[in-house]
């Protein structure tokens, strides 16, 4: 067997060091500055992954585009959405290098793609172009960075591997200069069982952390006391300098009593799962614009890879069955690319899914007097129980009970003696005292049965479930019971739990025998025997459990989803109005509002719309969704066909079907009529307005000079479109046609004669 002497091995050692130096001392970055991200590998964007980062620009077009590596050209898509104007590049060894939003290209790469555009005379193409045929060099200019497509001044920049997949590039390449560990804001519990509720009668809450007295740890200060199964969520995000902007965070691992509970980093992302976006972060906090919240648990439809749990629970706690009862020391560990972490610890404290003392009898001497006996449950020791206190409740607050003592008994029972009013008419729990805080037990005195008939409701479909709020006039504790029906069949019947003295709450989760429900009633009592006191008509949906599950809101609109469209089952609600001034609003039908408004769907669902009669307005007629914020409607994915729309949507919100009556309108026109201009290049220059459908796509913005089709620009977020000539005008006369389309086929032409003066200039570009 051959050696290699010492020294050329410390050779080769130096050779492979330097080589790797080389490939991350920042050359091979497509940009000659420093580099500062504004989105990271990861990010949540609605239904899908952020599969590259974007770098700044700093407000600014125009600045060059290096080619990271040697290669050829493998594609260029164009189009005025998406990426805009974007460019691939494929190395040697296959891997794919992508960059989005650009302005333009140099002459070897531009010709080729202006002449597909010229050829086809569409501005959207997918070019995709034979290996070696355009190839470029590391550090050559491939491109100049823009604003096409979505966002503002930036340079969006992806790695793929050769079978396509979204690499991170600062984990495959692409090093920074980044020593900024991440930063916890806050710590969430999201109970997941199919009943339970905290003491405030939310499923899930959020507390904020703080800094610990080491560096980037961070503590909480509160110690929860749960005993139901939970998950835990993380707000938190990493930057890669101070002050700059935030990104999420590469790698989580949450540790209980120091064993790895649940991981997920963001390595690499694919295509066929990107959707699972939406169960990897909080939803209803990323489109409330809390963007970083991220789950450290597995939901129902999360087929991400990069996320791993090592127990068939997924990470949620709880559900094993056999979680030791006491204190837990949680721990989650956040790490950026290049090796920086923090640590955000807690403590928890678990229980047992029940009471932790159970009520074995009361002695009842006289009106005002009671003696109450608890037995605790078995391995309560664990818990830290330092002293149990009696608690009543009053208003929105338990308090304690002038006249009450507590003594301890052998092994653990507890002898709770209580005076004062008649105690039949309290509403009594026992708070036990710990070593961490304290914990609400179950109530034990004061419930009613029967309650007068003053009971009134109000309900919510929320994101897992249907929660129904219930409050009574009187300050006693009523036994309740909440009914739901539909065309009056009994489906079934919940019973709410004691918040207060007047206040109940009841969560329902969806259930198949919930498939269909328009009728809800309540009653103060849990017999069936005693009539229900208020009642509210509704029209609730159980969706996700067939494949096909139309909802016929009325007889002209269908909404069309099914098991596909959902991750797992969810309530919804539906209602429609009839609206009087119609016309005036360009509404053709009544105002439909899905609840919630905002929910996640694995696939968008159908708005079916069928039109009556024949209307001249019919074909100019899509169903819109209404932006509350911006107080506009918004056309969607509208398809006609037969008299019917359907449009897709992928959440709630307030719909109609809308006429779009005024074609487009052109503002800013550049180019007056029967002007002269010095140079055959003149660019052409214009807005463009529409109230309604807007422009869809290259074909509803069309530009001819002298009946020769020309090549535009559109900025659809500025609404400007830009027209450089293809070829360089000759001095005369020449003729410019403008025709607009919107989406319905309203069209807006203009027309006018214009002149170039002197001499011509350069031929095609």
């Amino acid at each position: 067997m051959h050696r290699l002497s010492t020294h050329v091995v410390t050779f080769l050692a130096f050779a492979a060091l330097s080589l790797t130096a080389l490939a991350n001392d920042g050359r091979n970055w497509p940009l000659r500055e420093t580099i500062d991200l504004s989105s990271g590998f990861g990010d949540f964007r609605q239904g899908h992954f952020h599969g590259g980062i974007d770098l700044r620009t700093d407000g600014k077009v125009g600045k060059p585009v290096f080619c990271p590596v040697d290669g050829s050209l493998w594609r260029v898509k164009m189009s005025y959405d998406g990426y805009g104007k974007g460019l691939y590049v494929k190395d040697k060894l296959g891997y794919i290098y992508v960059f989005g939003h650009l302005s333009s290209f140099p002459l070897k790469i531009d010709k080729p793609v202006k002449a597909a555009q010229i050829a086809a005379q569409r501005y959207y193409q997918d070019l995709y172009f034979p290996e070696d045929s355009i190839e470029v060099s590391a550090g050559e200019v491939i491109a100049f960075s823009g604003e096409s497509g979505v966002g503002a001044p930036h340079l969006h920049f992806e790695k793929r591997s050769p079978d396509n997949v979204p690499l991170n590039p600062l984990t495959h390449g692409f090093r920074l200069d980044d020593n900024i560990a991440p930063v916890f804001e806050r710590l969430s519990f999201k109970l997941v069982d199919d009943s339970s509720l905290f003491n405030n009668g939310s499923r899930q809450l959020f507390f904020p952390v703080k800094p610990g007295s080491k560096a980037d740890v961070y503590t909480l200060d509160t110690v929860i006391y749960l005993h139901r199964p939970f998950g835990l969520l993380v707000d938190g995000f990493d930057r890669m300098r101070a002050g700059g902007m935030q990104q999420t965070i590469y790698s989580l691992s949450l540790y209980i009593d120091d064993e790895l509970y649940y991981r997920v980093r963001y390595d690499s992302l694919d295509f066929e799962t990107t959707a699972a976006v939406d169960v990897e972060y909080d939803y209803l906090q990323a489109v409330d614009d809390h963007k970083k919240v991220r789950l450290l648990y597995s939901k129902p439809g999360n087929d991400y890879g990069g996320s791993w749990s090592a127990f068939d629970h997924g990470g949620v706690f709880g559900l094993a069955g056999n979680e030791r009862m006491g204190i837990h020391h949680a721990r989650v560990v956040g790490e950026d690319c290049f090796g920086n972490t923090a640590e955000l610890r807690f403590d928890f404290l678990w229980g047992p899914p029940g009471d932790i003392y159970s009520l074995d009898s009361a002695v009842v001497p006289s009106s005002s007097k009671s003696t109450f006996y608890f037995t605790p449950i078995k391995g309560w020791e664990a818990l830290g129980i330092d002293s149990v206190i009696v608690a009543m409740n009053r208003g929105d607050m338990w308090g304690p009970v002038n006249e009450s003592q507590v003594t301890r008994l052998e092994n653990g029972s507890v002898k709770c003696e209580v005076e004062g009013r008649p105690i039949r008419n309290l509403t009594l729990k026992l708070l036990v005292v710990t070593k961490t805080g304290y914990i609400e037990d179950d109530l034990f005195n004061g419930m009613h049965p029967r309650g007068k008939p003053n009971l009134r409701f109000e309900y919510k479909v929320v994101d897992d479930g249907l929660m129904v709020g219930l409050t009574a006039r009187a300050k006693k504790g009523y036994e309740s019971r909440v009914e739901l029906y539909y065309q009056d069949s009994l489906l079934g019947v919940e019973y709410p739990q004691f918040q207060t003295m007047i206040r109940y709450i009841c969560f329902i989760p969806p259930r198949p025998e919930y498939a269909r429900v328009d009728f809800i009633a309540v009653a103060p009592s849990r017999d069936p025997k005693v009539p229900v006191c208020d009642t509210q008509s509704v029209n609730l949906y159980a969706v996700g459990y067939k494949p096909v599950e139309d909802i016929v809101v009325d007889d002209e609109l269908t909404i069309r989803l099914g098991k596909k469209n959902f991750h797992e089952p969810r309530f919804i609600e539906v209602k429609h109005h009839r609206i009087y001034s119609q016309s005036m609003l360009h509404m053709k039908s009544a105002h439909y509002q899905i609840f919630p408004e905002a929910f996640v769907c694995r696939e968008d669902f159908d708005l079916v719309y069928k039109m009556r009669g024949n209307s001249k307005y019919n074909q100019a007629t899509g169903i819109c969704w209404l932006d509350n914020e911006k107080n506009r409607w918004v056309w969607l994915d509208n398809v006609f066909e037969d008299n019917v729309v359907t449009a897709k949507s992928t959440g709630g919100g307030s719909f109609a079907a809308i006429i779009d009556y005024y074609p487009p309108q052109m503002q800013g026109l550049n180019i007056v009529d029967g002007r002269s201009y010095s140079s055959g290049d003149q660019p052409i220059s214009f807005l463009v307005e529409d109230t309604i459908s807007g422009i869809e796509d290259d074909r509803n913005i069309v530009v001819k000079i002298d009946g020769q089709w020309q090549i535009v620009d559109y900025d659809p977020e500025a609404k400007r479109a830009v027209c450089h000539p293809y070829e360089s005008m000759s001095p005369g006369r020449h003729h410019l046609a403008i025709i607009l389309t919107d989406r319905v086929g309203h069209v807006t032409e203009k027309y006018l004669n214009f002149s170039v003066k002197g001499k011509r200039k350069s031929g095609k570009k």
